[in-house]
């Protein structure tokens, strides 16, 4: 075949190469090189044009994992986009290990009228027709590997466990030493600290991160081991943790897939393997049994209650989520006056931001949904009018984007006539700015339609409806209204809200 025949066949027909290796330590065989070169050694057999910038890796990313794989999603992208023709994988494993991501790919692929080749298994969708079980099958066997692997590993890594080897990251208070685990005093002591604090001085555990904290300022303790402050979710870890009374505990979490990402979920206890003194332990299990004990955990206050206004309020010093607190005082009568009020989640957990004054989550509620009225009472009048308005600046912008690209094509086209780009530069940069154009008026027609602007006004009147109604959940109507609240050490209270950021 000749160059110009192999130039035209490439443009005609562009494809991509996908490589892909899970770790750093795959095997040669499966190596990035490998793979490339068996894609390359089949393209050019059957007398495609090689280009370097065809090929997209994924560099230590787990089959298993869809949406982690950055180049599998512009991959895809490309193909819904129909930029691409074809897709070479050396084999069905490199593309996905797992049986769902692996169909879904495919569907996808094909659905745009994307060629898939896989070489090893010798699959190729311009010649299987309908018939799709030899890639379902290899898809099946791809998908049982790592699982059958990962039981494997867990079997190996139990028996060196259960000789006294440390597997896993190397908890505070230890070192590892031949693979075993021994104790780094300096450290230790900082633990048995804490247990005592807690056990036997009465303190809690916002008091003993903060006492920490004291130590750490004034070098009489030891920081963790991430540096900086200690944190109250740390001391709440090490008081439960049955590291530091000698135990290891195998398979108490474990890996899923949630929606293409990878998730760590803690097993129920029946599925835990507990080894009893496994390590030399830094307290006695009398004292972990003892700081654990229900009695003592239900006496500590209980941190962060649920709240209406979560997710929503930030800290206008450190950025940090406002969470809220509570706390109770003892009558002389014996009853117990309970109340809320906001605080700075870091300032919280190290007592390293701002403590703003004491705002009660009532009264806050009261001056939110008081807010609220007030600006909707104004808003609603105009929030048809807004909307339109807002939209018909919108649509305005994209008329006016969608005219200067055109325009850009009709002065590439002279650009073209004069000689200074060929045909194939032409061709190519028209293409990218056809497709612009085309997601620009995709955006237009969805302005345009009447039902997503009334759809948006409906809900919001919904919402403020519901403002009424005081003595019932609205954490949704609040999500509805506001867009984002900040609180600063002053008590200035900044609100933002979607129904005015339409205007």
């Amino acid at each position: 075949m000749e160059k110009d025949e192999q130039l035209t066949t490439y443009r005609e027909y562009p494809y991509l190469v996908y490589a892909r290796v899970s770790t750093d330590k795959d095997e040669q065989k499966d190596s990035l090189t490998n793979q490339v070169d068996i894609c390359r050694y089949w393209l050019e057999q059957n007398h495609f044009e090689w280009n370097d910038r065809s090929i997209l890796e994924d560099k230590a990313k787990s089959g298993t994992m869809f949406l982690e794989r950055t180049a599998m999603q512009l991959i895809l992208k490309k193909a819904r986009n129909r930029e691409i023709k074809m897709v070479v994988f050396k084999s069905i494993h490199r593309l996905a290990r797992d049986l769902k991501d692996a169909l879904e790919i495919k569907e996808v692929l094909l659905g745009h009228g994307v060629r898939v080749v896989t070489i090893e298994e010798g699959y190729d969708s311009e010649f299987e027709g309908k018939n799709d079980m030899k890639f379902e099958m290899f898809s099946m066997f791809a998908a049982q590997y790592p699982k059958t692997q990962s039981v494997s590993i867990s079997a190996a890594l139990a028996a060196k466990v259960r000789k006294g080897h440390h597997i896993g990251k190397i908890p505070y208070g230890y070192d590892r030493v031949d693979q075993k685990l021994v104790i780094k005093e300096d450290e230790a002591a900082v633990i048995r600290k804490i247990f005592d604090w807690y056990n036997n001085k009465g303190y809690g555990q916002k008091t003993i991160t903060n006492k920490l904290n004291e130590g750490v300022e004034n070098g009489s303790i030891l920081p963790p081991k991430s540096g900086g402050a200690w944190q109250l979710t740390t001391v709440q870890r090490i008081l439960k943790n049955r590291t530091f009374c000698g135990d290891f505990i195998l398979n108490q979490y474990t890996n899923i897939k949630v929606d293409g990402r990878k998730k760590q979920i803690k097993n129920p206890e029946s599925k835990w393997t507990v080894i009893k003194d496994h390590h030399p332990a830094i307290v006695s299990r009398e004292e972990f049994e003892k700081a654990n004990n229900k009695e003592v955990l239900n006496k500590r206050q209980k941190v962060t209650p649920w709240n209406e206004f979560r997710g929503l309020l930030k800290c206008g010093h450190c950025g940090s989520n406002m969470v809220i607190m509570q706390s109770w005082k003892k009558k002389k009568d014996g009853s117990k006056t309970h109340w809320k009020y906001l605080k700075c989640s870091k300032y919280r957990r190290s007592n390293k931001c701002v403590n703003h004054p004491p705002i009660t989550y009532e009264s806050f509620r009261e001056l939110v949904l008081h807010k609220l009225k007030e600006e909707t009472e104004i808003a609603s009048f105009n929030l048809e009018n807004n909307l339109t308005i807002n939209d018909q600046a919108r649509i305005k912008k994209l008329e006016k984007e969608i005219d200067n690209f055109k325009q850009k094509i009709d002065r590439l086209l002279d650009i073209y006539l004069e000689g200074i780009l060929n045909k194939y530069e032409y061709e190519s940069k028209r293409e990218l700015i056809e497709k612009k154009i085309e997601r620009l008026e995709d955006d237009l027609f969805l302005l345009n339609t009447k039902e997503k602007r009334e759809m948006n006004i409906e809900t919001i009147k919904e919402a403020i409806e519901q403002l009424n109604n005081k003595n019932q959940d609205l954490y949704n109507v609040f999500n509805t209204l506001i867009e984002n609240g900040t609180i600063y050490k002053d008590g200035l209270i900044e609100l933002k809200f979607s129904f005015n950021s339409l205007k």
